[in-house]
């Protein structure tokens, strides 16, 4: 016969949302209990006590918050770097801007370490560039509509291994140690085996002891 513990764990691990946040313990177990007990007691055939539940719960989880994130992380992450002093300017798209926009950037004299980038949407242009290089996209493009406009920015960059492409929910755990910290990111970037997110600088220190943490 089935126990709860066996049930609990065939429910838990079915369910995405309380697998990425059990093992934080950022679940109200007697609340999930309640939502599950239907189900439970459905399959036992019989009333179940909700603290049988809640105790099931929490023991299955006790056992595996550091391990559920190492499995993913474990040797993909080769660096994690800051870029300063950013701002980031979006535009209206049109086939004026795009232009204007694509000319100017390539008249522009980047180092190899430069950080600038260029993000085309279906109706908008996001430029997210140190502030030399922004300065010159707004001096020299007021002509075009803009949409927004932000000083005091910073990216955190994270670097994998070609491999964490093939593994689920790397970016979803680096996403969540951010936001768990109520921390506002402006832009997420990515490449193929990179990850930057966009801050306020005010908030760099927090994000960087909450990534370093998750990491």
């Amino acid at each position: 016969m089935d126990k709860i513990s066996d049930i609990v764990e065939k429910l838990v691990t079915d369910d995405d949302y309380i697998m990425h946040l059990g093992p934080a313990n950022l679940i109200n177990w007697s609340s999930y209990a309640r939502k599950i007990a239907p189900e439970i007691e459905n399959m036992l055939k019989k009333k179940v006590k909700m603290g049988s539940i809640v105790t099931a719960l929490t023991r299955y989880f006790k056992n595996i918050p550091s391990t559920e994130l190492s499995k993913s992380t474990d040797q993909i992450i080769e660096r994690l770097s800051v870029h300063s002093n950013l701002e980031g300017i979006t535009f209206e798209r049109s086939e004026k801007s795009s232009e204007k926009i694509q000319a100017l950037y390539q008249k522009l004299l980047l180092s190899t370490n430069s950080f600038i980038t260029l993000t085309q949407g279906n109706n908008e242009i996001t430029i997210v560039a140190e502030s030399q290089y922004a300065s010159k996209f707004r001096k020299e493009l007021t002509s075009l509509p803009k949409i927004y406009d932000k000083k005091s920015l910073v990216g955190i960059s994270i670097k994998f291994h070609l491999k964490y492409l093939e593994i689920p929910n790397i970016l979803f755990q680096l996403h969540k140690s951010i936001v768990i910290k109520k921390i506002n990111i402006i832009e997420i970037i990515s490449t193929a085996t990179e990850l930057t997110f966009i801050i306020n600088k005010k908030d760099l220190h927090l994000a960087l002891e909450s990534l370093q943490k998750s990491l």
